[in-house]
């Protein structure tokens, strides 16, 4: 009888703390609106002691850019993370605020993680930017993306200066990007994830993958990235029971001419590719419902937790070494 009753405060406890989001309550029709989510993401913190959320500078919509930490054993000091040769992985959400499954899945995510239902490896470490792209967050509507299958309401792509932030990262034209350099450079990720709904050709495929280019990360990163992270997974995903597919440049040749999406430093990806951090858009395709295309992104972010965290020795050695190439 006494372990019974532990076991229902046990649930009760987890209850209390499981905050349940606006794609949960809306059953997979809604998204979360900017200040949803960072009360949400403050809930989370102050009831687990794993969770940091802090402010980590400025934007140009006037709300500060916060930054999500998600540290097992409630260390929260990028230095001290590398030194223990932790595995940091950062996810960006909302960039475009008109595809907001990233800023959706990753509340889920970070909500599992802290009431015990998804288990987060102890040589991982988790960064999420809830919403980047806040003043577009905030300009919401029904149609700006007038075929995307849901949610009922989204963001603008533009900022509140009508930037397009994805553009911006090696002309720092928006404050957003100048609080992005200072945050990427003091985590120093090894994974970069920036979320996506893609509006290109009519794919199958619910989830889509932007790799940075391997040319670009270069040597025995840039192969191993390749042949052996990447398939990966797709493998994990492919068990997860998502059939996902690299997202495909389209030339006027033929349809049977496709060549790798090219990620500039402008980019996200692109600009983390310059520091030797393996970097990624995922793609959702806009056709697809919502619900299914929050729920692809939040299995693949899984997904890249568990190859990380499998393949975390190789990782910080190849990552190691590339950046002592650089320095030589």
């Amino acid at each position: 009888m006494l372990k019974f009753i532990l076991l229902i405060l046990v649930i009760v406890s987890q209850l209390c703390y499981a905050q349940i989001t606006p794609f949960e309550l809306s059953k997979g029709t809604q998204t979360s609106t900017y200040f949803e989510a960072i009360a949400f993401y403050k809930s989370l913190a102050k009831n687990n002691s794993i969770i940091q959320i802090s402010e980590k500078g400025s934007t140009d919509a006037g709300y500060p850019l916060h930054l999500v930490l998600i540290s097992k054993n409630k260390n929260f000091e990028p230095l001290q993370w590398h030194k223990q040769n932790k595995i940091v992985i950062l996810i960006n959400n909302g960039i475009h605020a008109g595809e907001p499954d990233g800023i959706d899945a990753s509340m889920l995510l970070a909500r599992d993680i802290a009431i015990g239902k998804l288990s987060l490896p102890d040589n991982i470490i988790l960064a999420v930017i809830p919403v980047y792209n806040i003043g577009g967050c905030l300009n919401r509507s029904s149609f700006s993306r007038v075929n995307q299958n849901g949610p009922l309401e989204y963001g603008f792509r533009g900022n509140s200066q009508n930037l397009d932030l994805n553009r911006d990262f090696t002309k720092c034209d928006s404050r957003e990007a100048k609080t992005f350099t200072q945050i990427f450079h003091w985590l120093r990720p090894h994974i970069l994830i920036d979320n996506h709904v893609t509006d290109g050709a009519d794919f199958q495929h619910v989830m889509t993958l932007i790799s940075t280019q391997y040319e670009k990360l270069g040597g025995e990163l840039g192969a191993w990235s390749k042949n052996i992270f990447d398939p990966l997974l797709y493998n994990s995903m492919s068990s997860k029971g998502w059939d996902m597919l690299p997202y495909l440049e389209f030339d006027n040749k033929g349809e049977s001419d496709f060549t790798q999406f090219y990620d500039a430093p402008r980019y996200s990806s692109g600009y983390a590719a310059m520091f030797n951090t393996l970097s990624f858009i995922p793609e959702t395709h806009m056709l697809k419902p919502f619900k299914q295309r929050v729920m692809a992104t939040y299995d693949l972010l899984q997904s890249f937790i568990t190859v990380a965290s499998n393949n975390a020795v190789t990782l910080n050695t190849l990552q190691a070494k590339a950046n002592q190439s650089d320095q030589t």
